[in-house]
Formats: C-alpha cells, sequence, structure tokens
C-alpha cells in the first residue's frame, strides 16, 4: 500500500511539473506563436472550433465575475460585438503579441466590453 501511494504521488508530482505551464485547457491555453501556427495549418476548422472555444471561455469568466462579485453588476454584454468581430480580435492580438498567451487576449477584449 505504501508503494501505491509513493507511485501515485510521483504521477501526480511528475504531471504537475510536466503540464505546469498550462493554465487554461485547449487552445485558449496555448501561447499566441502556437496559435498562430495552428491557425495557419488547419485552417477553416480551427476558426470554427476556436469561436466555440472562445464562446465558452468568455461566458465562463462572466460567471466568474458574477460569482465572485454575488452580483451581476460587473457582468459584460458579451453579445455586444458579433463573434466575428471577437474573433478577428484575439487573431489580430496574437499577431501583434506572439510571445504572450491566448487566455491574455482574451481577458484583454472581455476587459474592453461595456456592463
Amino acid at each position: 500500500m505504501k508503494k501505491l501511494s509513493l507511485y501515485i504521488f510521483l504521477f501526480l508530482f511528475w504531471c504537475n511539473i510536466v503540464f505546469g505551464e498550462r493554465v487554461t485547457l485547449g487552445f485558449a491555453g496555448d501561447s499566441c506563436k502556437m496559435f498562430n501556427t495552428t491557425k495557419n495549418e488547419f485552417g477553416k476548422e480551427f476558426d470554427d472550433m476556436f469561436r466555440s472555444e472562445m464562446i465558452g471561455f468568455l461566458t465562463g469568466y462572466n460567471m466568474y465575475v458574477g460569482l465572485n462579485d454575488g452580483n451581476a453588476k460587473r457582468m459584460k454584454t458579451l453579445d455586444h460585438n458579433s463573434m466575428d468581430y471577437a474573433y478577428s480580435n484575439i487573431v489580430e492580438y496574437c499577431r501583434k503579441n506572439s510571445d504572450d498567451h491566448v487566455f491574455i487576449g482574451l481577458i484583454e477584449y472581455y476587459n474592453s466590453l461595456p456592463n
């Protein structure tokens, strides 16, 4: 039993080290450099998948703000702009900031939206 506990501990410790730089799952957790490469490689298929992920990320972040505050006063109107506009915003962000991460661009876009 002690060996099993040790193996589990070592495995979880290893996973923490190896995947430590991933702060969110999906393309939103990637660097902008990886985002740009994948976008160029897969084209429209990537665009469609990332739009869904972007909507989920922004919705989750919006819910986090509301739950943290205990009300909806600081929550944003996510449909203020079209999803095409939001997507082009993150594409442009990653084009200009290839050393940054996608989720930083998404949060900056989120902060630009009206309440």
